[in-house]
């Protein structure tokens, strides 16, 4: 699927106020900014809810439409509708966020919400739950963006990092999906490297092109709490815990050539609101790293395996950035319940033009079928229906499957459910349950 741009930006942050613009897209950009409020006192107890797991549906979707109301005012809102409908049916929408300051960079915007379907809200009205709709945190900065792209031979380097006085890991798993994903690709050497110590990751990730982190990462507090700065846990030469600052990762990572990070630790996506640079993933792109993968909050090891699992099993077959995260997202969205958050946890940050990264594999026939699989799931949940329930309209399926499921727990009078609704049906697949 080919991703077209949608840049919203969010700047001159001002006692609780911003601007927001559309700088591009494929209708039209803004010719004046839309100035929206941020009502701390309405969205700090949601916000706090969610990062600790304890936050309902209801609640959450709450939160995404507040969410939705400051990135996506009206004008924004249309213009997004209007391009939705102007891309082809091979295509996807990318909204590319360049958030200005670090009050509004902070904030979850991978859970926002917008209801367009008819009937009761659902989980489908989450836009990264979209599979045509990928979001991606731009960072503006005065440097050349860079390219995801390698041509093989490609060198992928796993750090390992368990440390004996921190909380055991299922680090064996993350090893094993990691192996099967890539077993048919040729010209991808994955090096695992177990007790990663900072010498070893220096010394490994010389000539990398991506390199997987899989242990913990920690946002670490200042005395007041107002500020922090991220980092990931290595261990040292008797196996303890090692803390790596955020700068000296993104510095040896330059150093090294590595063009994508993929970061399974928690909190390595997060920010402390005042500092611009202060998280991990924002000093990897500070550092000139085209783009990462990183959590903004704690996530559970289950989901955190079967995110990067599907992330994986959609790279080594030649899918986008942009589709191997939102692949990512759904796998952790089934696995979970109805309150289930964490499918909103990873986060993109990309600067490069596009998130291909293995090219060669993406022109690779032989693997389509294996993309059709691994591209959309939509599943509804409905306690009661008394209008429309649409999962997915497209102007046309050409190819690829598309797989909805709906689970309606009372019908009333006059309600209707439809699975899928499109204008053409080539040789594409649709399966409705």
């Amino acid at each position: 699927m080919d991703y077209i741009d949608f840049t919203i930006r969010a700047r001159d942050w001002r006692d609780g106020q911003f601007k927001v613009e559309v700088t591009g897209s494929p209708v039209d950009r803004m010719r004046e900014p839309a100035t929206v409020t941020y009502e701390e006192a309405t969205l700090e107890r949601p916000l706090h809810n969610l990062e600790r797991k304890r936050i309902r549906l209801r609640h959450l979707i709450a939160l995404g439409e507040s969410l939705a109301g400051l990135l996506l005012p009206p004008t924004v809102r249309q213009m997004l509708l209007r391009s939705l409908e102007a891309i082809g049916p091979e295509q996807g929408l990318r909204l590319r966020l360049v958030l200005d300051d670090p009050q509004i960079a902070n904030l979850p915007w991978e859970y926002t919400y917008l209801h367009r379907a008819a009937g009761e809200k659902g989980r489908d009205g989450f836009l990264v739950l979209d599979p045509r709709i990928s979001m991606v945190r731009h960072e503006a900065i005065p440097i050349a963006a860079g390219s995801t792209k390698a041509t093989r031979p490609l060198k992928l380097v796993v750090g390992l990092s368990s440390p004996t006085d921190a909380i055991p890991l299922n680090l064996e798993a993350e090893r094993g999906f990691i192996k099967e994903a890539l077993v048919d690709v040729d010209g991808i050497e994955a090096i695992f490297v177990e007790h990663l110590t900072a010498d070893k990751l220096v010394a490994a990730c010389q000539g990398a092109h991506i390199f997987h982190f899989a242990g913990h990462g920690r946002f670490a507090w200042a005395a007041d709490e107002a500020q922090g700065s991220g980092l990931v846990v290595l261990e040292d030469e008797t196996g303890s815990s090692h803390p790596f600052p955020a700068e000296n990762l993104a510095l040896t990572l330059r150093q090294a050539g590595v063009r994508l990070a993929v970061l399974g630790a928690c909190e390595t996506g997060r920010r402390d609101g005042v500092n611009v640079w202060s998280g991990v993933a924002p000093a990897l792109m500070r550092a000139g790293i085209p783009a990462a993968v990183a959590m903004q909050y704690e996530i559970y090891d289950d989901s955190s395996v079967v995110f990067g699992r599907r992330l994986y099993e959609a790279l080594a077959a030649g899918m986008s950035l942009d589709e191997a995260v939102a692949a990512g997202r759904l796998a952790a969205f089934n696995l979970g319940g109805q309150d289930d958050v964490e499918w909103g946890v990873p986060v993109l940050y990309m600067r490069s033009a596009d998130g291909l990264v293995f090219p060669g594999v993406t022109a690779d026939p032989s693997l389509e079928a294996t993309r059709d699989q691994l591209r959309v799931t939509i599943r509804q949940r409905v306690e009661e229906l008394r209008g429309k329930l649409l999962g997915a309209e497209v102007a046309g399926l050409p190819a690829g499957r598309i797989k909805v499921i709906q689970e309606i727990t009372t019908l009333d009078e006059g309600g209707q459910a439809i699975g899928f609704r499109a204008g053409q049906v080539d040789s594409g697949s649709t399966e409705t349950n």
